[in-house]
């Protein structure tokens, strides 16, 4: 299993993640998605599979000198941020309610089933741009990095994961951003 996002998936499937995971022979599980880890992953399965793939990443290059501070940050997250995926789950439900309400602004998937979905926003990349530095300058808010094309014509798309910084803000404060950064472009 590609369990990249394994950690945020438990509320929608209502199962702990042990379950989940046992339908598998072998699960990959990312650090740095959904933790905030600084990088890395772990394959879980039996014994000699890892052993296996143990001596495959030694054969590929893959094993690195010193990465404790990799896994310091895996720790932290595990205990800071696991626990608390279903608060994050229900808060990008929230910020979804709101964001549906604003003409030109699509949530996908809606309603989000994990802390991250999509949001289309119609608006022209330089556009997009321009209202990101508004909101970067004016209320020293960070909104997004980038945007991205879609099939939609007219429509820009950026991910939007509801993790600790995004609890700070309500929903409300999240739909206000948005219209302001489309009222910008």
């Amino acid at each position: 299993m590609d369990g990249a996002r394994l950690w945020e998936c438990g509320p929608f499937y209502g199962k702990p993640l042990s379950r989940i995971a046992a339908l598998f022979d072998t699960v990959y599980v990312s650090f740095y998605k959904g933790l905030a880890g600084t990088a890395g992953g772990m394959l879980i399965g039996e014994e000699d599979v890892i052993a296996e793939a143990r001596e495959w990443r030694h054969r590929h290059g893959g094993t690195l000198y010193n990465l404790w501070p990799y896994a310091a940050a895996a720790l932290a997250g595990l205990r800071l941020r696991l626990p608390r995926m279903p608060e994050y789950v229900a808060h990008a439900r929230a910020v979804a309610a709101a964001l549906t309400k604003i003409d030109g602004v699509k949530v996908v998937p809606d309603p989000p089933q994990t802390p991250m979905k999509h949001i289309l926003l119609s608006t022209t990349a330089a556009a997009f741009n321009s209202g990101v530095r508004k909101l970067a300058t004016e209320q020293r808010l960070w909104a997004f990095g980038g945007s991205n094309p879609t099939d939609v014509p007219g429509y820009r798309k950026v991910e939007l994961y509801a993790g600790d910084a995004t609890l700070e803000l309500t929903p409300q404060e999240i739909a206000t951003a948005v219209r302001e950064l489309l009222a910008a472009s």
